[in-house]
């Protein structure tokens, strides 16, 4: 008597709790389903696009002309060493990043790595789509290695087209 009085309610209680935690076969509202990899392992099925791809973003032909001069005039600064005038001609939002001569120094200690500036090849040129910005990507090749140079050019609020950014990194 007394086992039919608590180990039966104790056994409905498991069981009730396990009930809901038994639908791990059926798809959520909201939540993307599992599969199984190679090696047996869940991970979640690609995610489905929510609206038909609507192609690359294209700048106005004003905006690449005049970006194009941008692009020419920092990539002859570069291999010039002229590291203030490109500080000095780069947007707001550019200098507001950090100090000339910080900027400065980091180019002159790069400098001191790879060696003179020698060739540069475009690898890429896209449009970003959150601000219209243009980016230029090239191979620069300087005297002792190559890395990967972005620019980032796009227009102010006073209708300049400036450098709103300069990457450099290491080629793999």
């Amino acid at each position: 008597m007394i086992y039919s009085r608590t180990i039966t309610p104790a056994i409905l209680v498991i069981l009730l709790a396990a009930l809901p935690g038994c639908k791990s076969k059926q798809d959520k509202a909201g939540q993307v389903p599992e599969q199984k990899n190679a090696q047996g392992l869940s991970q979640p099925a690609p995610a489905q696009p929510q609206q038909p791809a609507a192609g690359p973003v294209v700048a106005p032909p004003q905006d690449e002309s005049e970006a194009a001069a941008v692009k020419a005039r920092v990539l002859s600064q570069v291999k010039d060493g002229e590291f203030a005038a490109i500080y000095k001609e780069a947007s707001a939002g550019f200098k507001a990043v950090g100090p000339e001569e910080q900027f400065i120094a980091q180019w002159n200690k790069q400098l001191q790595e790879t060696g003179a500036f020698k060739d540069a090849k475009e690898s890429g040129h896209t449009v970003r789509s959150t601000d219209k910005f243009i980016v230029f990507s090239y191979v620069v090749q300087y005297e002792r290695k190559k890395k990967e140079l972005v620019l980032t050019i796009g227009r102010s609020k006073k209708g300049k087209m400036e450098l709103t950014g300069i990457n450099q990194r290491e080629i793999k």
